[in-house]
């Protein structure tokens, strides 16, 4: 007789096993392991994010309490604090790293959740919209001797391309705090008919050169002392669209690193009383358009917010670079299964709304679908529920 699994391991069952098992043979992370795994530590620190669990000792109590449903939910038995904290010290980080990266481009599936960017997009033909941007997590030198200080404290770089359409991150990457934002951008894997928002300080001519070679748009600030010519001038729609340009650099590393034509906007902000000045490779969408999808940058910010507030991704289980890494990474893979979860049950409340209801409901044996509707009272319609987004960002508003 069939019995129900756990939500715990419903939860689980949407990361691909078989791929992460290949990732723990490519980097030969379980040689000598006899008990304890890489998958049994990857899901030992998924309950740890999933329940908020703040030391390994924690951590360890927490799944003593639940030793008799361990085993069948993957975890394993007489899991000790010892074992997590050398697993942390010692695993391998690349395959935590490239497993995240498989579970965000997983997440590429998901349905829509903005309807005006979706508009947008069908209207001017863009496959997909994403903010690049980094946030920085401030550590202490005491105990992490490793990370390069910086201003008296250490720190590490979360790098994040972030689908604007889904609301889940597309990729990261952690680095040192020291390392400059721009540096990676030649690395991020763009796509053909997309749309990149990226901050100022992204200003970075071979970086937009790249994203130009792979078929994809791109707008950013510009830059102060840049030095362009003006070729081209066009008339204006819209009471804050101040003027339509296309310039061209003449900067001598500017136009070496990209010398195609660029369209330049200038465009009022009422809210903060400010000129504005956007530069696109784009020349089809209109400008009161390309000022809009500035204005969506700031999801990305309010992502940075949603992780540090209700993820393990500020205080550390371990000390070492490797511990912290791996941390982070498993997060964000804890970040993408509750999100494809969600939307593989329809659930229409946001998702810390879901996490909250998965939190407590880990190791009780009901059907996901049964699980879900306790929190939804029948007279309500799914159309209450239901929101475009996953922040409110309007109070934030640039524009």
């Amino acid at each position: 007789m069939s019995q129900i699994p756990y939500i715990f391991t419903q939860l689980t069952s949407y990361m691909p096993k078989d791929i992460f098992d290949r990732l723990v043979q490519k980097y030969n992370s379980n040689a000598g392991v006899k008990y304890y795994s890489c998958w049994n530590h990857l899901l030992v620190m998924i309950w740890a994010q999933l329940t908020s669990r703040e030391s390994l000792r924690d951590i360890e109590v927490s799944l003593r309490a639940h030793s008799d449903k361990t085993y069948r939910m993957g975890i394993g038995r007489n899991i000790s604090r010892n074992n997590i904290a050398y697993a942390n010290a010692h695993r391998d980080v690349g395959v935590y790293r490239d497993f995240a990266q498989v579970m965000m481009m997983r997440c590429a599936s998901l349905s829509i959740k903005d309807s005006i960017l979706q508009k947008i997009g069908d209207a001017f033909r863009i496959n997909g919209f994403f903010a690049i941007d980094s946030s920085t997590v401030l550590l202490d030198l005491w105990r992490f001797p490793w990370s390069v200080p910086q201003d008296g404290y250490g720190g590490i770089k979360c790098h994040t391309m972030y689908d604007l359409l889904r609301n889940v991150p597309r990729m990261c990457l952690i680095t040192g705090h020291e390392e400059r934002d721009q540096t990676f951008m030649e690395d991020y894997l763009y796509e053909k008919g997309c749309f990149y928002i990226l901050d100022r300080i992204y200003f970075k001519t071979k970086g937009f050169a790249c994203i130009e070679s792979c078929g994809a748009y791109f707008v950013t600030r510009l830059k102060r002392g840049i030095l362009y010519d003006i070729e081209e001038t066009f008339p204006v729609d819209g009471e804050h669209v101040l003027s339509d340009q296309t310039i061209r650099l003449v900067g001598r590393w500017a136009s070496m690193g990209y010398s195609q034509k660029l369209r330049l906007i200038r465009y009022y902000s009422s809210k903060k009383n400010e000129v504005l000045c956007f530069v696109t490779n784009n020349f089809e969408v209109d400008a009161a358009t390309i000022a809009l999808l500035y204005q969506y940058r700031w999801q990305i910010e309010l992502f940075f917010k949603w992780i540090k507030q209700h993820l393990r991704v500020t205080s550390f289980y371990g000390t070492s670079a490797n511990a912290v890494m791996i941390q982070i990474y498993t997060a964000f893979i804890s970040l993408c299964m509750l999100a494809m979860a969600a939307d593989a049950w329809g659930y229409a409340g946001s998702l810390y709304e879901f996490s909250n209801i998965m939190s407590v409901s880990l190791t009780e044996k009901v059907y996901m679908v049964d699980l879900l509707a306790r929190y939804v009272k029948p007279t309500e319609t799914k159309e209450k529920y239901y929101e475009p987004t996953l922040f409110d960002f309007d109070n934030m508003s640039l524009l």
